[in-house]
């Protein structure tokens, strides 16, 4: 949850023990004003005079075992109150995020400009992916001209991985590059899906045109779009299995650049940002973090859930409070 969030989201389980606070500074007034012995002189002697006649008149600096007592009073009020800002979140919330990849198969993504190909590193990404989200269900769809399920949602990375090998822009029924069909079918895989979950594509370009239906998709759905792009900025040469085959997107045998305005519309219109994969683990970090803040915001949404005390914490200061009564004369003069 963002900072603006958790301010808004701020309440007490249990508001009825700040009574405490007003008796705990009522308190703390009284037992200052009885250990302010000038106070008391002042009502006999004159100001002028007092000023001369009190010895060691200089304020000492330490803390008095009174100021302690009505501070652990106070906190102990606070803590018992039950402030919170956030639901429970279970240890399992990372597993119960789907994953759905749109993993884009057309000749353009066989340029060998991101080695070996732009594909091959799709697919090195959607493992390390895997492996970052152990115990996960994962699906897989494949989408060109049309878009069709790979895989259903599943916790067999195994089975994910044998599938990825045969994946290339030849297996694809029909040329093109619509990446709205894909979103659709996206969609309606996740409807069935309790938990809020993730697409996330994988592509070297998504034509702007189809900003408005992620838009859309934005707007309804807690389901977060997240794209990932490949290519460079100058483009390369496409490997053997495009030739023969589909031209499209193809100029002269080489891969075009990676469509960065696209991929940028797309990402905004879907309520992200556009995330450039990486030859290190950077990218699927950031992938990581972004599918588990948009499971944790839809929980913190669900009302069904309880609120965490976080009460607890205070106990700490208390109690690091309450150490200083082992000190030999501390202790509270109460006539």
């Amino acid at each position: 949850m963002h900072e603006w969030g958790a301010l808004e989201a701020f309440h007490f389980l249990r508001p009825y023990w700040l009574l405490v606070l007003p008796v705990a500074l009522l308190l703390h007034l009284r037992l200052r004003q009885s250990f302010n012995t000038s106070e008391r002189w002042r009502k006999i002697i004159s100001g002028h005079l007092l000023q001369f006649l009190t010895v060691g008149s200089k304020k000492r600096l330490f803390i008095r075992p009174y100021q302690v007592m009505t501070a652990v009073l106070a906190l102990t009020s606070i803590a018992a109150a039950g402030p919170t800002w956030q639901r429970e979140i279970t240890p399992f919330t990372e597993d119960q995020a789907p994953l759905i990849v749109a993993l884009q198969l057309t000749p353009s993504m066989l340029g060998k400009d991101q080695s070996p190909t732009r594909l091959e590193r799709a697919k090195q990404k959607i493992r390390d992916l895997l492996k970052s989200r152990s115990g996960a269900r994962t699906a897989v769809i494949g989408y060109a001209g049309t878009a069709h399920a790979i895989l259903p949602l599943t916790e067999d990375q195994r089975l994910i991985e044998i599938y990825l090998e045969s994946l290339y822009p030849s297996v694809m029924p029909k040329d093109g590059n619509d990446a709205g069909k894909a979103l659709l079918l996206a969609e309606e895989m996740l409807q069935r899906e309790d938990a809020a979950g993730t697409i996330i594509f994988m592509s070297d370009g998504i034509d702007r045109t189809f900003a408005g239906t992620f838009s859309e998709h934005d707007k309804k759905a807690l389901d977060q779009v997240i794209v990932l792009g490949f290519g460079t900025d100058q483009g390369g040469p496409v490997e053997e299995e495009s030739e023969g085959g589909s031209s499209y997107g193809l100029s002269e045998g080489n891969a075009p650049p990676v469509d960065t305005i696209g991929l940028s519309a797309i990402a905004e219109a879907s309520g992200s940002s556009l995330v450039n994969s990486t030859p290190d683990g950077e990218d699927i970090a950031k992938l990581s973090r972004l599918i588990r803040t948009n499971l944790v915001n839809a929980i913190l949404e669900d009302d069904q859930l309880n609120w965490h005390d976080s009460g607890y914490y205070l106990t700490w200061i208390i109690g690091l409070l309450m150490l200083l009564w082992a000190r030999r004369g501390w202790t509270v003069k109460w006539i």
